[in-house]
C-alpha cells in the first residue's frame, strides 16, 4: 500500500517571505508552509515590525491559532477587552472575531487558519 500522507517542510531564508496584502493594505510579510489557494487549513510565519503595522483591524474569517515567536501586540475587542500577545503565548480565535492589532516591538508569529 502506498504512503498517502502529505506533508511540508520548509526553510526560512531571508528570501523566503513575501508582503502579505489584505484588504489592499500590505500588513507585513508572510512565508507560507501551506499558502493561499490550497486546501485549508493555512499555514505558515507571518511577521511585521511597529513601524509598518501599529495598528490596523484584525478579522478572523474561518479561524485562526497562533504560537507567538517574538514581539508583542496587544488586541483590543470592540467592547474595549484588551488581549495582550506574548512570546510563548498560544492563541486560538474563531470566526467572526474582531479587534483592534496594535504591535508593539517587530512580531512574529506561526499561525493556522482553517
Amino acid at each position: 500500500m502506498a504512503n498517502t500522507t502529505e506533508y511540508r517542510s520548509s526553510t526560512v531564508a531571508a528570501g523566503s517571505w513575501e508582503p502579505l496584502i489584505l484588504e489592499g493594505r500590505e500588513t507585513g510579510e508572510v512565508h507560507w508552509l501551506r499558502g493561499e489557494g490550497e486546501a485549508a487549513p493555512v499555514a505558515g510565519l507571518w511577521r511585521i515590525g511597529p513601524d509598518n503595522g501599529a495598528e490596523f483591524p484584525y478579522y478572523v474569517h474561518g479561524s485562526d491559532t497562533f504560537h507567538v515567536i517574538e514581539g508583542e501586540a496587544e488586541l483590543e475587542t470592540p467592547d474595549g477587552e484588551r488581549i495582550k500577545l506574548v512570546p510563548g503565548g498560544i492563541y486560538s480565535f474563531p470566526d467572526g472575531f474582531t479587534a483592534t492589532w496594535r504591535t508593539r516591538s517587530p512580531f512574529v508569529k506561526f499561525f493556522v487558519m482553517a
